[in-house]
């Protein structure tokens, strides 16, 4: 029954189980019950690892069964062996759960500056070692981003289909004019976009999304919108509108929460869009990723209800 010392034995955990019960009970009854085998298959598992060790672990008599001089040697090695399997198994079910990894996004600058951080606050809650990295940019730079393969995913507002994207609508978007709470528009319950005409408006540059499409509605209806600022950063919309130096045009995803200000969606309703995931076709998604995106659609679900009852409320 001896092995040369150099060649590892090739024992199964099964068996470095079964060896490790029948040395805690001393007894081939107790043992199978635990692993709920029978006494004759855990006699044939306990002899082929004794076989494949070169050495009996086991001394059986009638009544009794006790370790042998390499049983004593061998049982805790066997057990450490059980231990650290145990624990690296945990390991990789944490990755698995996200609890590690990295992920990378993009999404446009009005989205990040406000609605993103709730949802990252309450993804790393559950995930606290995901490292998070954010790419903030106008819309065209978010989808060259997913693109070229430096993000996971985006969230943006695509206008037009991208054979290579998968693109999954989260919500419709619909524009707001944001002002200060003493401005005249806070005494109306809606908003046309001609109302907006004359109106000292802050904005982002021209080569926005909602400038282009803001632009193009007040050209059809025969007249051009008054902009006195142009800003670079959203952030910064909302302090000139806090400080009462015009008024701001907004998608309902990117409202601020400001005890100052207040906020109308303009009509005619057709001024919308569509908030979106966007991934690129083929490229496979990490677990972290996964896991962000759920994240993300149950927010979004729980937004559109919201907005119908809203929009049911203002309609009453």
């Amino acid at each position: 029954m001896k092995r040369p010392p150099s060649q590892i034995p090739n024992l199964s955990v099964r068996q470095l189980r079964a060896v490790a019960a029948v040395a805690r009970y001393s007894s081939f009854i107790a043992a199978a019950a635990e692993l709920e085998l029978s006494q004759p298959g855990l006699s044939r598992m306990i002899r082929s690892a004794e076989e494949e060790l070169g050495t009996s672990l086991f001394e059986r008599t009638t009544r009794h069964v006790t370790l042998t001089s390499a049983g004593v040697e061998f049982v805790p090695l066997a057990e450490r062996i059980l231990h650290d399997l145990e624990l690296s198994s945990g390991v990789l079910r944490e990755l698995k759960q996200q609890a590690r990894g990295h992920l990378a996004i993009s999404c446009p600058m009005a989205f990040a500056t406000n609605m993103l951080a709730e949802l990252i606050i309450k993804y790393k809650r559950s995930r606290p070692n995901v490292v998070v990295n954010v790419h903030e940019g106008i819309q065209n730079s978010s989808i060259g981003l997913v693109r070229s393969g430096h993000v996971d995913f985006g969230i943006g507002a695509p206008t037009e289909p991208h054979d290579d994207l998968v693109i999954e609508e989260l919500c419709k978007t619909t524009y707001h004019a944001v002002f200060h709470k003493d401005h005249r528009f806070a005494a109306r319950d809606r908003l046309h976009l001609s109302d907006l005409r004359g109106e000292a408006l802050v904005s982002m540059p021209p080569a926005s999304n909602m400038r282009r499409i803001m632009d193009g509605a007040a050209a059809k209806a025969g007249f051009r919108l008054d902009y006195t600022i142009t800003l670079n950063t959203y952030s910064a919309l909302a302090q000139f509108v806090r400080r009462k130096m015009g008024v701001t045009i907004l998608v309902n995803t990117s409202l601020p929460n400001d005890p100052l200000l207040r906020s109308l969606p303009i009509d005619p309703r057709e001024f919308h869009g569509t908030l979106a995931l966007m991934r690129l076709k083929g490229r496979p998604m990490s677990e972290a990723a996964l896991g962000f995106q759920e994240v993300i659609r149950a927010h979004f679900s729980r937004f559109a209800a919201a907005e119908k009852a809203r929009t049911r409320a203002r309609r009453g």
